[in-house]
């Protein structure tokens, strides 16, 4: 029996003012009102992550079809489900093309969405209902889990207070400082079931056991898992789902002619049945919408204890794997991946603008020229590509991640990672020789430089002087920079900020290099008056007297000659 249609229930969170105030809307209204509604507003940030990639996934589904006006594209063919049966042909794909980015432009300029998006669902409508016996919302039937199919007596279960991240408890540890307690950890209302879910089937580790089969094979732990996950945000969500909306993908064009196939439009066992066949995904809304578990939700426990039962699926392709947009990129030089890029995770208490080089430019991979070594994110090649329509739009790039707890065997997600660049768009955009973009990555990299090398051989003399060993020694130095980068996140990002287009690049370097000293020696100075007899009596290295002060005077001339 059909329950919860996600079509009219208010389930997705929405700020709707900047006091803060928020609601609760359902698809339709939430397409219909988009441009009123500021952000996405859920339980956590990697959780609004997931939720934004599904709702981008019908976007990417609808406009790789019917154009700003409805109109389905005269190159394609288009069943009576709205749903697109072939392949653009080879003679019709640069016109294909063409008419995305003119889709893309006109539903920028239109503000709000066209009624062919609630058209589109509406056709779909049986496909999205939370409890259903044949398609339950991003679930399976029973006859994908029985007991035939898979590697134990029955599928694994999970509770209430382990798909909600707020509270993360296993049976076998209580979670301190939960939102919930007692027996209310065990209860979700739909709307909480819906956006957790979609979040589960992202992020959800590895510490179930029951797979499909008596093979092995690599199970997934939810593809944003492994994400150093990057967006664009503007003042709305309209704006801000059109800037994430890559309907055009100008360094892989291949991925532009592939049918987009969302989970829901699938039959639950031909999901199933393809992840157990193939690792690959060719098109951006089945990305989107990848499951990393077969589940289903109880329904009988629901209104009592929540229980969901899930079987783990296999990974999807990692490597080279440029379907994906919105992630940051590594280079692997040596292991199983050499030669080849793979995601790369943002990492807890390093500020997003010190990753400026990996999110905007691009270089030549050491002594290998045939390669590149840096790769920039597909959603920042995006931001490139439609500068010309957006004239000047105030742009945030945001950051999320989901860290792990190092456990190989579990990968259980501990914390999230969350972070923002407040900037112009001309400061990713300005690739001329001398533009924002190589004037702020060298001035990144100078900072970085002047912490890391300079500043670091300081507090690394200190070490020494304090006789230090081994663990002591490296955790002193660690936190002594992680220390430094905290005094000078706030005011490097309040300079980015506040750097306009037109302002001389010269006499903006200088004002962060000026800054950047000050603040070098006001701290290096703070260690100086906390200093003990110790630091000053010093020690004899190499035959050269070392104490506190000549480890400050090595450090004030590197920091006059390099600043």
């Amino acid at each position: 029996m059909s329950e919860y249609n996600l079509l009219d229930e208010p389930w997705i969170s929405v700020v709707t003012d900047y006091k803060g105030m928020t609601k609760s809307v359902g698809l339709k209204e939430f397409f219909r009102d988009a441009h009123k509604f500021i952000a996405l507003a859920g339980d956590m940030p990697t959780q609004d992550f997931a939720v934004m990639r599904f709702l981008l996934a019908i976007l990417h589904t609808v406009f790789s079809r019917y154009d700003a006006a409805g109109k389905a594209y005269e190159m394609l063919k288009i069943n009576d489900r709205m749903q697109q049966v072939e392949k653009v042909a080879e003679e019709d794909q640069e016109d294909y093309q063409d008419a995305l980015m003119n889709t893309w432009q006109a539903l920028w300029n239109d503000g709000k969405f066209p009624d062919i998006v609630n058209e589109y669902l509406e056709a779909w409508k049986d496909r999205f209902y939370l409890f259903d016996d044949k398609y339950p919302f991003y679930q399976v039937t029973e006859a994908e889990i029985d007991p035939s199919n898979i590697s134990s007596k029955e599928a694994g279960k999970i509770s209430a207070k382990t798909v909600n991240r707020l509270i993360s408890e296993s049976g076998n540890k209580v979670a301190l400082f939960s939102p919930k307690y007692g027996l209310n950890k065990e209860h979700l209302i739909y709307a909480e079931i819906t956006r957790w879910l979609i979040t589960l089937q992202s992020y959800i580790g590895l510490s179930d056991k029951t797979a499909f089969g008596s093979e092995k094979y690599k199970a997934s732990k939810g593809w944003l898992f492994d994400l150093g996950g990057l967006y664009l945000s503007a003042d709305n969500l309209y704006k801000t789902l059109l800037l994430n909306l890559r309907l055009f993908n100008k360094s892989n064009e291949h991925y532009n002619f592939n049918i987009q196939n969302p989970c829901w439009e699938n039959l639950p066992v031909k999901i199933v049945e393809k992840r157990l066949t193939s690792g690959n995904v060719d098109n951006i809304a089945e990305l989107y919408t990848n499951w990393s578990r077969a589940a289903l939700i109880d329904k009988s426990c629901v209104d009592n204890e929540f229980k969901i039962q899930i079987v783990k699926l296999p990974d999807i392709t990692h490597e080279d794997n440029f379907l994906e947009p919105m992630t940051l990129w590594r280079y692997n030089s040596a292991g199983v991946n050499k030669g080849k890029f793979t995601p790369k995770k943002h990492q807890l208490n390093k500020s997003m603008w010190r990753a400026f080089g990996l999110i905007t430019k691009s270089e030549d991979a050491g002594q290998d020229k045939s390669k590149e070594s840096y790769r920039k994110p597909g959603i920042i090649e995006w931001l490139n590509d439609i500068d010309r329509f957006i004239e000047n739009e105030h742009i945030i790039i945001n950051a999320v991640s989901m860290e792990d707890d190092g456990n190989a065997t579990s990968w259980v997600p501990t914390n999230e990672i969350v972070d923002t660049l407040d900037v112009g768009e001309f400061l990713v955009t300005d690739l001329e020789k001398n533009g924002w973009v190589v004037r702020i990555n060298n001035v990144v990299a100078q900072t970085k430089e002047v912490i890391e090398k300079r500043y670091k051989s300081f507090i690394s003399d200190i070490a020494k002087i304090r006789g230090l060993k081994e663990k002591q020694l490296d955790d002193f130095k660690s936190s002594g920079i992680e220390l430094m980068y905290f005094k000078i996140d706030k005011p490097f990002r309040d300079w980015l900020t506040e750097i306009d287009y037109k302002d001389n690049k010269d006499e903006k370097e200088l004002i962060w290099k000026n800054k950047l000293k000050k603040l070098i020696i006001k701290q290096a100075e703070t260690i100086m008056e906390q200093a003990c007899s110790k630091d000053f009596i010093g020690i004899i290295e190499d035959s050269t007297a070392k104490n506190i002060v000549t480890a400050y005077n090595k450090l004030m001339l590197y920091i006059n000659k390099e600043l």
